[in-house]
């Protein structure tokens, strides 16, 4: 975690210099002194590194469409994420090693929590993978101007109209070969984490574009709330299969969204 490290690596040096210089041993020093240096040091290297991504966030426009993904930008919100997850007590286990296409695609999965964007951005971000995403999440602060700046892509899922328009967007990412697309059918979470309806549509984007499909699902991220700070959350994902175009040719968005929804379904059950 290259955030982590950087916030270390200046705690380890301020405290070094307050105690050295300005602290020396003799009469009267506590030695318990160094100790609350390292959590102050912490704290302060923290606030900085976030007051440098507010500076590197700036110049992205969240307004603007990006037709490329930058890797500065992509780089930044992977390791903010990284950072996050890892304080949040989030242990990614990958149920299957199997190698994700050389080729742009589409990855879908289930969704259970707003942390499986963030998951699947800390493991495959370095791939240029962009999500179709609600509109408020490119509200979060840094957070938004990163994402938009990554190809993301903001959906109306109750404006056909924009919906269509976002689509065409991604599979024009997917046809220049300039980003991945990460897709959540169900469109929302639902209350009870069960799995739900499939938005076919989004389907269209490999048919139009004859792209594989990473199919794969994701389990523990609805307990991440529950059990922060008092324990660790183990959540899993599993690559369940890779469709390539001359696996879903015969088949319409349909058929391959059905197949995906029974596919997530047993391997969640």
């Amino acid at each position: 975690m290259f955030i982590e490290l950087l916030i270390v690596l200046f705690d380890l040096v301020f405290t070094s210099l307050i105690t050295g210089l300005i602290i020396p041993v003799g009469k009267g020093y506590h030695y318990w002194v160094p100790f609350l240096l390292l959590v102050a040091g912490y704290v302060i290297g923290l606030a900085l590194i976030w007051l440098m991504l507010t500076v590197f966030a700036l110049p992205y426009d969240k307004n603007k469409k990006y037709e490329k993904p930058s890797k500065w930008a992509s780089f930044w919100l992977r390791e903010a994420i990284t950072y996050i997850d890892y304080h949040a007590g989030v242990r990614v286990k990958i149920n299957n090693d199997i190698e994700l296409p050389s080729e742009r695609y589409l990855l879908v999965c289930n969704h259970r929590s707003k942390f499986d964007p963030m998951i699947l951005c800390q493991l495959y971000g370095n791939q240029d993978l962009a999500f179709i995403s609600k509109p408020t999440n490119f509200k979060i602060p840094l957070g938004g101007h990163f994402m938009k700046a990554s190809c993301y892509l903001p959906i109306d899922r109750y404006d056909k109209l924009k919906s269509l328009e976002v689509m065409n967007e991604a599979i024009e990412l997917i046809n220049q070969k300039n980003a991945s697309i990460g897709v959540f059918p169900e469109g929302t979470r639902s209350e009870d984490c069960s799995l739900g309806n499939f938005h076919e549509g989004v389907f269209n984007i490999a048919k139009r574009t004859n792209c594989p499909i990473v199919i794969t699902s994701i389990s523990g991220t609805e307990n991440i709330h529950k059990n922060f700070p008092k324990k660790r959350t183990r959540v899993e994902l599993n690559i369940l299969e890779i469709m390539y175009p001359t696996d879903y040719s015969d088949m319409v968005a349909k058929d391959i969204s059905n197949h995906a929804y029974e596919l997530i379904k047993n391997s969640l059950s």
